[in-house]
């Protein structure tokens, strides 16, 4: 059997879209197991994957600093191995990288594409994207010798679901998840609240709120009847089979977006400061289910990758979320399930 060393240390969205390509390289390897180095609390995810062995990464405590990454290398290094696939590449990678060089390993490393990225910060007209995050994840294992592609499978076994919380005829059941990391990318909470008000007068419509657990009290805001709200209460196992049972989702440019696509379920996404064009677009989903502005009436976007940077317009801040109504949402969700309007 070989052993090849994989990083991706963060974010959530970016370490979930690994797994249709990492099971797309065990299948068609079947000699190779995979040392996986992530954040700790997306362990969970890759539990079940055969031929791969999950390390935790904890920057906040037994890893923190260089001392904490030597630590990390250490630990690593107890598993024989000639190839490291670099899918991050930041300063916490590059120093584990060379360390990994420097004991004889070959490090291939993710291509980022920031020239092409700035060129469509830049000018928004151009008619250009970023390869997906999936494509340039797969770019660096062939690149190192493997075999691979971009599996349909993304998650081998998930917890069964309570019969009492699975789906009952005739009701629509709708995930949302309105809150990313960055401010830039979410969506008004009372945007959500007339979307929620629409859906529920149009709709027998059973609504489920998605989050992590810091979003929870602000989620509880939207509380009512058939609104129920996840966030922070489920492991993450189990989330990913709750959302599997759902008809459709509506989310930002966040991890829920990738969970609700890897899994199957038709995902709406609506876009503020960032853009599917830059790399990070749901995964399996048509162009069409993504929501932002006209870059006609609203030229500042995309205005970053990640969305981490603030709203820089003194007149009409954050009019790129705010041009996206909720009817709109709500139209499209009639469109994707072959509702009345």
């Amino acid at each position: 059997m070989k052993n090849i060393v994989v990083l991706r240390l963060s974010s959530m969205g970016d370490v979930l879209l690994t797994l249709p390509v990492i099971h797309g390289v065990l299948s068609l390897n079947p000699d190779l197991q995979i040392i996986f180095v992530t954040r700790k609390r997306f362990v969970p995810y890759f539990s079940e994957i055969d031929r791969l062995i999950a390390i935790p990464f904890d920057p906040s405590g037994k890893h923190q600093g260089f001392p904490g990454l030597w630590k990390l290398f250490r630990e690593i290094r107890h598993y024989r191995f000639s190839k490291v696939v670099d899918l991050h590449g930041i300063i916490r990678t590059w120093y584990l990288d060379s360390l990994f060089l420097l004991t004889g390993s070959r490090v291939y490393r993710i291509n980022k594409h920031r020239n092409l990225r700035s060129k469509i910060l830049k000018d928004n007209s151009l008619n250009v994207s970023v390869p997906h995050a999936t494509d340039r994840y797969l770019d660096v294992f062939l690149k190192a010798g493997f075999k691979g592609e971009i599996s349909k499978v993304a998650f081998v076994s998930l917890p069964d679901i309570p019969e009492s919380k699975k789906p009952i005829n005739g009701v629509v059941r709708i995930g949302i998840a309105p809150i990313s990391k960055h401010r830039p990318k979410n969506w008004a909470l009372n945007y959500v609240a007339d979307l929620i008000g629409l859906l529920q007068q149009r709709y027998s419509a059973e609504i489920h709120l998605f989050g992590g657990l810091d979003d929870q009290w602000t989620l509880n805001s939207l509380s009512g009847t058939n609104i129920f709200n996840h966030a922070g209460v489920l492991d993450p196992l189990d989330e990913v089979s709750f959302i599997k049972t759902l008809d459709v989702f509506v989310s930002m440019d966040s991890a829920n977006m990738h969970l609700a696509s890897l899994v199957g379920v038709p995902v709406v996404s609506i876009w503020g400061a960032t853009d599917p064009k830059l790399g990070f677009a749901p995964l399996y989903q048509p162009d069409g289910n993504a929501l932002y502005a006209d870059p006609s009436q609203v030229e500042c976007r995309p205005c970053s990758v990640f969305g981490e940077i603030p709203c820089q317009r003194t007149k009409a801040p954050m009019i790129c979320m705010k041009s996206i109504r909720p009817e709109q949402v709500s139209n499209k969700i009639s469109e994707i399930l072959h509702l009345p309007e």
